[in-house]
């Protein structure tokens, strides 16, 4: 069995689409190709949740084939019993520990991130496992945490991977990251939150989509979810959910170093608590409000009343600016990544021909691509 897509670079795949004389028009950064329109109302959707929507949406249902053979890597099924948000945490930390490995935690400053160390160092009696990856701007989002785990966790092993040390190092074991901790809370950016405000999220979502063509899709999409849909705030859940959670944060997949790289809350039982929990995404029309379940465990674990009502979601870039760094200098750029961990590439890159291409792989690539022609 040949391994599928993962993930697509679209500079470079894009460029294939070209050669192949297939049309195209892109929205954002996305293609919607003429003969797939199931998967087109799938972008336009995401053009209405996201002004300049990225990564192209995979299906978790199953139920739309887009014009890229992605593999599913974790198929999108009903929820089991539902756990507490505290049980979920002390699942995923038991999983990542009886690992035995070390255990890299890429703390942003971010909620997510956050709520993950807080996670750890509550419930793990093996500290030396783990490790703090951090940068210049993680105290920036939450200097107060930084001196916390300071004070009380002098053994703690802490890295800035500031300047160059990020570049020069190696690490070993699994790299955890937050992401899922996004997708599956409805993605709610501060700029679509002031648009439609709070109230505004809990209308019905037909409001805010006004095609009727669009309108009758996203009734056949929504009723996947097995649960009720009826608001702003449930559609655009179930949309990142089903679709874009593979985009950003498949759960687990090689980096750019010997590490493996791990989507903490991208799991299964973190899924099915929000699926029970929607109205916890946001709770009140200040939308510091948004994931205060999560800083209400943070709060539980360092006392911090100040971040848990005035911290806010930030976008935390430095690291992928990092991770690029690395990718860039160690001339590992690639057109795409498969599900079984390889890339696709060309000796020259970032220059990208088609002769080199086609001198590279033939017609062996073909098999990735839905009925496009050759």
């Amino acid at each position: 069995m040949k391994p599928l897509l993962m993930t697509i670079n679209p500079d470079y795949f894009y460029k294939i689409l070209d050669w192949k004389k297939q049309s195209y028009e892109l929205v954002g950064s996305l293609a919607m190709l003429p003969g797939y329109r199931r998967y087109n109302y799938l972008i336009k959707l995401n053009s209405i949740f996201s002004k300049f929507p990225m990564g192209d949406p995979v299906d978790r249902t199953q139920n739309i084939s887009g014009p890229f053979n992605f593999e599913i890597m974790h198929p999108w099924t009903p929820p089991n019993t539902p756990l507490t948000f505290d049980e979920v945490m002390v699942q995923q930390v038991r999983n990542y520990i009886n690992t035995g490995q070390k255990l890299n935690l890429c703390w942003s400053g971010g909620i997510d991130s956050t709520c993950i160390v807080a996670a750890f160092l509550q419930h793990t009696n093996t500290i030396d496992q783990l490790r703090i990856v951090y940068s210049p701007f993680s105290l920036y989002e939450n200097r107060d945490f930084f001196q916390y785990l300071r004070k009380n966790y002098p053994q703690l092993e802490m890295l800035d991977i500031s300047g160059d040390v990020y570049l020069n190092n190696t690490f070993d074991g699994i790299m955890i990251n937050g992401h899922g901790g996004d997708e599956f809370t409805a993605s709610l950016d501060e700029s679509f939150f002031n648009a439609v405000g709070f109230d505004g999220l809990h209308r019905p979502w037909q409001e805010f989509v006004h095609d009727t063509e669009l309108q009758e899709f996203c009734k056949e999409y929504f009723a996947l979810s097995q649960r009720p849909i009826d608001t702003i705030l449930e559609a655009r859940w179930w949309f990142y959910a089903a679709a874009k959670s593979q985009v950003f944060g498949p759960r687990d997949r090689a980096f750019t170093n010997s590490a493996i790289t791990s989507s903490f809350f991208n799991c299964k039982e973190f899924e099915d608590y929000m699926w029970h929990n929607i109205d916890q995404v946001i709770v009140n029309s200040n939308y510091n409000s948004y994931k205060q379940f999560m800083k209400n465990y943070i709060y539980e674990f360092d006392g911090n009343d100040e971040y848990r009502v005035l911290g806010r979601k930030l976008n935390s870039l430095q690291f992928f600016c990092y991770t690029q760094k690395k990718t860039e200098l160690a001339g590992t750029q690639w057109i795409a990544r498969l599900a079984d961990q390889s890339t696709i590439k060309t000796p020259s890159l970032p220059l990208f021909s088609k002769l080199e291409f086609e001198q590279t792989y033939g017609e062996s690539l073909e098999y990735l691509f839905n009925n496009i022609p050759g």
